[in-house]
């Protein structure tokens, strides 16, 4: 009974440790980068697997939203499409929101993020704001 006891500790120990070893090597989808307005032009590089968040600010209300442009899915999975929250406690129509995108990265390689900020009827070569970020993948 001893014996089993310490066999039970030790695996949830073991699987910890692997999961901090994961992290902190970068590699598999434990590590996040998040990515947000202030990163516009910067250059990263990340591992294979690791996860990519995309966070930027966006109003509907005015009909302009953010697009990809050209996304290489050489390079990147989307694991999920875009999604629309509203800041804590804002529930008015025409409130800004955050739109995120979550990117996994596919293999090694150059590429870049890149994104539109248009009225979808307007068309791309209308943007009002871009976003674009240089990656290396390892």
């Amino acid at each position: 009974m001893y014996k089993r006891a310490l066999l039970l500790a030790a695996v949830p120990a073991a699987v910890l440790l692997l999961s901090i070893a994961s992290a902190i090597s970068g590699e598999g989808s434990g590590v996040t980068f998040a990515l947000t307005k202030k990163d516009n032009g910067s250059k990263i590089k990340i591992n294979s697997g690791a996860i990519i968040q995309i966070g930027l600010p966006e109003n509907g209300s005015t009909g302009y939203a953010w697009y990809f442009d050209n996304l290489s899915l050489e390079y990147f999975k989307v694991v999920k499409d875009k999604t629309l929250t509203l800041p804590p406690n804002e529930k008015a129509v025409g409130a800004p929101a955050s739109a995120t995108w979550t990117l996994m990265a596919k293999k090694k390689g150059k590429s870049e993020l890149k994104l539109r900020y248009y009225r979808v009827w307007e068309g791309p070569q209308t943007a009002v704001d871009t976003f674009n970020v240089h990656v290396e993948i390892e």
